[in-house]
């Protein structure tokens, strides 16, 4: 049905080889006065890219509270599957608060950032 880790597991990698390097880029250029190179692009292009991605993964999640009924247990359930459903909901709720902090926080302070220094 859904392949979540491939997904997230690419989104990391693209994160950490594109977004963060060339976001330290950024702040490396302000503290030094630097201008970032004409021809290297935008921050705006790979952040465009992870919030279609973080736009992804929570329509997944919403499948999945719709799947397990807002993750309520069956009244038979074991202890695997009440420890699964707890897990797989912590794991939700941190990957929003991820999510949020990308694009609430991180997005919006790299893209003024790089306005500030072209």
């Amino acid at each position: 049905m859904l392949d979540i880790d491939a997904e997230l597991s690419a989104h990391m990698i693209k994160e950490e080889n594109v977004l963060f390097p060339y976001v330290k880029k950024l702040i490396s250029l302000s503290n030094s006065g630097g201008k970032p190179d004409g021809n290297a692009g935008t921050v705006l292009d790979p952040i465009n890219v992870m919030t279609a991605e973080h736009e992804k993964v929570g329509e997944y999640f919403s499948e999945i509270e719709v799947l397990s009924s807002g993750y309520t247990l069956p009244e038979d359930a074991c202890g695997s599957y009440n420890l699964y459903y707890r897990l797989l909901e912590e794991f939700e709720d941190d990957l929003h608060l991820h999510i949020h902090l990308e694009n609430n926080i991180l997005f919006p302070k790299a893209l003024a950032l790089e306005e500030e220094l072209r």
